[in-house]
């Protein structure tokens, strides 16, 4: 599922951002949603959050009370490098101030210029990037899921039957495909760490680990299944950083 996410406050702008992105996707409305934000609220703030799946941006850069520049730094604060941030104003003087704020942005777009041709390209270009980042993919209740890797928590399997739970940051999946041979699958993918012979961890989600309780946290969630035997392995993947294992 690939999120659009325009911020902005003039209805006339937002559709033109709408029509650029359906320009470019069409109108299969099952592959990706489009949230349209005015303000920026704890309704709004909530949502974003929430959303499960590849994110793209357009920022207006002149929203007021939080500008586009302000909700990306925001976003980017809260660990999430992956999504694509693409900023739009009618003030070209904000555009050094854009390209300088460490937000790690696609693109500045203005809106004088050939607005919706600009962000259409600005899209395909954030699709493109978006294509290199892996998902996990599987069936649930006969429809195929891509949960990005970043949004998994941990897999668990289920006592006494053939079944493992996905844990994302917002919701509970349920395939039938063992610990093993899903360890087997994500060999390649560095971020995840077998902790336990029923539990599969995202190492980019951890947020607090206690050995003495064998306790793993995650942001509102935390399991205990810490194996004695991998304690000393998860201590060096988190003290030396997992991407060591990359090089």
């Amino acid at each position: 599922m690939i999120n659009f996410i325009i911020y902005e406050d003039n209805k006339e702008w937002q559709e033109h951002y709408r029509k650029a992105i359906l320009n470019v996707i069409g109108q299969k409305e099952d592959k990706y949603k489009i949230l349209i934000f005015d303000k920026y609220t704890k309704e709004a703030k909530r949502k974003i959050e929430s959303l499960i799946g590849k994110n793209i941006f357009l920022l207006d850069m002149e929203v007021p009370g939080k500008s586009g520049l302000d909700l990306a730094r925001e976003i980017r604060n809260t660990g999430d490098w992956t999504s694509q941030m693409i900023m739009i104003t009618s003030h070209n003087c904000f555009k050094e101030e854009g390209f300088t704020s460490k937000v790690l942005m696609l693109d500045f777009i203005d809106k004088s210029e050939e607005l919706e041709e600009n962000i259409r390209s600005a899209i395909v270009v954030a699709l493109r990037i978006h294509s290199h980042y892996k998902s996990f993919n599987f069936m649930y209740d006969n429809e195929l899921y891509q949960i990005p890797y970043q949004d998994i928590l941990y897999f668990e399997k289920e006592l006494n039957n053939n079944y493992t739970s996905i844990f994302t940051k917002t919701d509970k999946y349920k395939i039938k495909q063992s610990i093993k041979n899903l360890e087997c699958e994500l060999t390649t993918a560095y971020c995840f760490f077998k902790t336990h012979q029923s539990c599969i961890v995202n190492l980019q989600n951890i947020t607090h680990v206690d050995f003495s309780s064998n306790t793993i946290t995650f942001p509102n969630h935390e399991i205990h299944l810490l194996a004695r035997n991998k304690k000393k392995k998860l201590k060096e993947k988190m003290e030396k950083g997992y991407l060591n294992d990359i090089v």
